[in-house]
């Protein structure tokens, strides 16, 4: 690449500005692996760390997912996800032929805090069973968050999870056979270490923040759900 071409422009800006417009003539697809920061340096003869910067700004425009240990990849249409008085994550990825995926990726029991105990109208400190999910689309991780829930009413519960894969067939086994949500909170924010290390993610790149309480059809509160995810990966439809 010329780099006298231009005293204005950058030369991170003439490589994004050059893969942008594969991207947009289809020269690059959705879904597509693009060549690596070294092959692309090679290409247009800059240096590694350039490379980097050009592809680093097409991901904050939202035209490039960066996957740390996978590669890049050209971003697709974000996964519409319908959050109401029903929440339906199986359902939500296939009306998009996605393949739904949940894992169990650790437990634990802590007492609970003043918020958690509130929404879930347990005492201060109550034990609580603490089970942090991964969530997944077509193998790919999307979300991540603790799921909250009483010790001594759902004693068992993730061990069931980790067989069913399923938070509702789950329920079920504790008498729970229908369920809805109460209540929704979402903001968007930073992630922290550990969510943007599971979703692979830039640090600096905003993923959607969730609180979400769930109830019985008698307003019984059976869990609570502290989660994010990929602003890349999924779009927030609210619906009544």
């Amino acid at each position: 690449m010329d780099k006298g071409t231009s005293e204005t422009q950058s030369l991170w800006r003439q490589v994004a500005t050059a893969l942008r417009g594969r991207i947009e003539q289809g020269q690059l697809k959705p879904g597509e692996k693009i060549p690596s920061s070294q092959d692309i340096a090679r290409e247009f003869n800059v240096n590694r760390m350039t490379a980097r910067r050009a592809l680093a700004s097409l991901e904050e425009e939202g035209l490039l997912r960066i996957l740390h240990g996978s590669g890049t990849f050209v971003s697709e249409a974000p996964i519409p996800y319908v959050v109401g008085r029903r929440v339906h994550f199986d359902r939500n990825l296939e009306a998009v032929n996605a393949r739904p995926e949940r894992k169990l990726l650790r437990w634990w029991l802590e007492p609970a805090t003043q918020d958690v105990a509130a929404a879930l109208g347990l005492g201060a400190k109550a034990p609580l069973i603490a089970l942090e999910i991964g969530a997944y689309a077509n193998g790919h991780p999307i979300g991540i968050g603790t799921r909250f829930c009483c010790a001594t009413r759902f004693s068992g519960f993730p061990e069931i999870f980790e067989e069913l894969g399923s938070i509702s067939e789950t329920l079920k086994r504790f008498g729970v056979n229908d369920y809805h949500r109460a209540k929704t909170i979402v903001v968007a924010r930073l992630p922290a270490p550990h969510e943007h290390h599971f979703l692979k993610s830039s640090k600096s790149l905003p993923v959607l923040a969730y609180t979400a309480t769930d109830q019985t059809t008698d307003g019984d509160p059976i869990s609570c759900f502290i989660g994010c995810f990929s602003s890349q990966a999924i779009e927030l439809h609210i619906a009544d």
